[in-house]
């Protein structure tokens, strides 16, 4: 069993196609859906854990449930900005093993503090935590410290194992006061 991360799956977003056309080269929705269907599928397996930290469709929740049930693993959602409408419909959240608005989590030794915005200040930065968003579509975000931008566009629309994002994120300084 694997643990992964991602954020900003944007599942039928029709309009990700123009604001992130180099790591979304597809022609269409429906193209763009399949691959990232694919690129999970062929990393993540029925039995591992995935961490979303939001941003999951632009479409109704039937159709988003649909999609979200073709992916392996567990899901866990931290809440996007663009899933408040779907998490009102059952249908939807019942996609998901657990669903938060922020999570902090320890994993493997490291401290996590999951949300889907970058944040400036997250509880012990000082002492080493690290902080995964998304949001930003691996647009740099210029923030110090152990934080990282896991956003499908940050990483050829596939999530992030967290082993080697939390790796990837312990090359930062822990940012000082």
């Amino acid at each position: 069993m694997k643990t992964w991360i991602t954020a900003d799956i944007h599942f039928s977003h029709k309009n990700i196609l123009t604001f992130c056309a180099k790591s979304r080269p597809f022609h269409n929705i429906d193209e763009m859906n399949n691959e990232i269907i694919k690129r999970w599928n062929s990393q993540v397996s029925a039995v591992d854990t995935v961490y979303i930290l939001g941003d999951i469709a632009f479409t109704n929740a039937n159709e988003a449930a649909r999609l979200i049930t073709r992916l392996h693993g567990k899901k866990i959602l931290v809440k996007g900005n663009h899933d408040t409408k779907l998490l009102q419909d059952p249908v939807f959240c019942n996609c998901f093993a657990e669903i938060y608005d922020y999570l902090e989590v320890g994993y493997n030794g490291s401290r996590l503090v999951l949300f889907h915005f970058p944040i400036w200040e997250w509880d012990r930065m000082h002492h080493g935590a690290i902080h995964f968003h998304g949001h930003c579509h691996g647009r740099p975000t210029n923030i110090p410290g152990r934080i990282m931008d896991v956003a499908m566009d940050a990483n050829e629309c596939v999530p992030h194992l967290l082993d080697d994002a939390i790796a990837k994120a312990m090359r930062q300084p822990v940012r000082s006061r």
